[in-house]
């Protein structure tokens, strides 16, 4: 372009610089959800100068983003530049929104709710939350009001000088501005926590594009899952449960060699260990999981896929569609993601239930620290609550976050009890930034322990079984400078607690399965092999079905109390 199509073209984007300057301001101020958002998700657990520039990084990717949106639409017609800044708007509403009820901006997980949501669940959920919506409508009936009122008013617009001697300071801003944008984009490319194509995120627009085709993919691949999990055929052989309730709590990264019931040093699990001495508790001692991470664990837990199986996990039969052809209500209640790459296999799985609930329709809740496990019993209240049909048998599971990384952020603060003095000794950590690691992570436990015990006390006046699982275990500076799970070469990663708790009534009812469950404690067993065992104890059989699979398998000539 010759050098004065380049100064038209200057010239034109400063002649209408009142209009660029007010969409810059509306972009920036529509924005301030995700400012408030990263602070909740990140700046919670920081000091104060890493949790200022966190924000300030992220609010000069807002501005600087904004800036350039600004610069493109001053090639665009008045109205263009008031629909851009009218989306803009109407996205921080709903950020708004969202933000106070589900404590995220929009994002990928709540708009496949959205778009598996019909008519008339869209309208019930908006006349239920009409008055949480109300001032959220009387803000966007008022900035349209404003918005018309200034559109009518007369303008004086300054001399020719003046309005160049005015382009001066807008200038020298949007050079400034641009310059932290661009440092902001070299230290993402530098950052190995961080992408250079995240950055645009920040502006709700572009987050909004992308979450989009996210949950266009996620859609995709979720329908193809769930139509092979439906085509698997459930042939029943037999078919008798008479356990009431059977609930399932599903740990996550809770190590043994961390809980005071399998003779840790600290008193991390104190309920627990109340319940074992009134011999309410089956402790199983030698328990392993398959993998070291959620994912590969999850698929083997509650379908017959396990570790030696070839193939994909939704190409085998799954105990959802089994115990829903038997007769048994099924329910899936998690405080996990709800979507995404980490949240797919529970919501897929919670989709063959009768009953799924999350606590939050997120893709990323892992980061977040207001969801605390203690946030499912509302759920299994409302469940719990729910008649059935007399008779009808109920499978209960509830997925925690446990004792999952960034351990600070798992639990309230009245369960900070251990203190880096607490670990001296203990493990191998060194420093005292190791300590506190190490400290985090026992009050996780402590916490996981008091969520475990409110879930019992719910079923304690019922014939019920529950039985609490971690998904893996975790490392914590126990036997290497090392905090963390993934590496499955580690006992530490994949030695987990498995605690079967019955009701007295239970005892009572089922008092030859009481007696197998107690001899079993001792068996050496992998957790892929759930279903099995889940199937027994229902007295539930398919032709996939495996005795010797069973955790509480035993040889015949010794099975005199079986139920199989």
């Amino acid at each position: 372009m010759r050098q004065g199509g380049w100064r038209a073209a200057s010239g034109r984007l400063l002649r209408s610089w009142r209009w660029s300057g007010a969409l810059l301001f509306v972009l920036c101020l529509t924005n301030v959800p995700s400012l408030i958002q990263r602070e909740m998700f990140e700046g919670a657990s920081l000091a104060f100068l890493p949790r200022a520039g966190l924000l300030a990084e992220e609010a000069v990717r807002v501005a600087g983003l904004s800036l350039l949106v600004t610069l493109v639409c001053g090639f665009l017609p008045r109205g263009g530049r008031c629909l851009v800044g009218a989306a803009s708007a109407l996205l921080a509403l709903v950020d708004a929104f969202t933000l106070r009820q589900y404590h995220s901006v929009l994002d990928a997980g709540l708009l496949e709710v959205v778009a598996a949501t019909n008519p008339a669940e869209a309208l019930e959920y908006v006349a239920s939350q009409a008055r949480v919506m109300a001032p959220f409508l009387a803000c966007a009936a008022l900035a349209a009001a404003l918005a018309r009122w200034r559109g009518a008013s007369p303008r004086v617009w300054p001399r020719e000088g003046g309005a160049a001697r005015g382009h001066i300071w807008p200038r020298c801003l949007a050079g400034a501005l641009l310059a932290f944008f661009a440092a902001s984009v070299c230290h993402a490319w530098q950052d190995p926590e961080q992408r250079v194509a995240d950055v645009p995120r920040a502006l709700s627009l572009f987050r909004l594009a992308a979450n989009v085709s996210q949950a266009q993919e996620e859609i995709g691949s979720t329908a193809y899952v769930d139509y092979t999990l439906a085509s698997q055929p459930v042939a029943l052989t037999a078919a008798s449960p008479e356990i009431p309730y059977v609930v399932f709590l599903l740990g996550e990264s809770t190590s043994r060699h961390h809980m005071s019931l399998y003779g840790y040093g600290l008193p991390t699990t104190p309920r627990l260990e109340a319940r074992d001495a009134r011999g309410e508790l089956a402790v199983f001692r030698a328990v392993t999981s398959p993998h070291a991470g959620t994912l590969a664990v999850v698929r083997t837990l509650f379908s017959f896929y396990d570790n030696a199986s070839p193939g994909m996990w939704y190409e085998y039969g799954n105990v959802f569609d089994i115990l829903r052809q038997a007769g048994v209500r099924t329910a899936w209640l998690s405080n996990q993601e709800a979507s995404g790459f980490y949240g797919s296999i529970g919501r897929t799985l919670g989709g063959r239930c009768d009953v799924m609930q999350f606590t939050s329709h997120l893709s990323h809740s892992i980061d977040l620290s207001e969801r605390y496990d203690g946030e499912l019993l509302p759920l299994l209240d409302g469940v719990l609550a729910e008649r059935p049909e007399e008779g009808v048998p109920q499978f209960l599971v509830l997925h925690l976050m446990g004792a999952h990384e960034e351990f600070g952020r798992r639990y309230p603060a009245p369960y900070a009890q251990f203190t880096e003095e607490d670990e001296r000794g203990r493990g191998v950590a060194a420093s005292e930034e190791e300590r506190a690691v190490r400290a985090s992570y026992d009050n996780a436990v402590l916490y996981d322990d008091a969520v475990v015990d409110a879930v019992i006390r719910r079923f304690e006046g019922r014939d019920a079984l529950v039985i609490f699982l971690s998904d893996h275990g975790e490392e914590v500076y126990d036997v290497r400078s090392l905090a963390g799970h993934g590496d499955e070469s580690s006992p530490w990663q994949r030695d987990i607690p498995c605690v079967f708790w019955m009701s007295e009534t239970f005892r009572a009812q089922h008092p030859a399965a009481a007696a197998r469950i107690r001899r079993a404690t001792g068996r050496a067993w992998q957790s892929d092999e759930m279903i099995h065992t889940l199937l027994d104890l229902m007295q539930i059989r398919v032709p996939a079905y495996d005795a010797q699979k069973s955790l509480l398998w035993e040889e015949p000539d010794a099975d005199e109390g079986s139920t199989a």
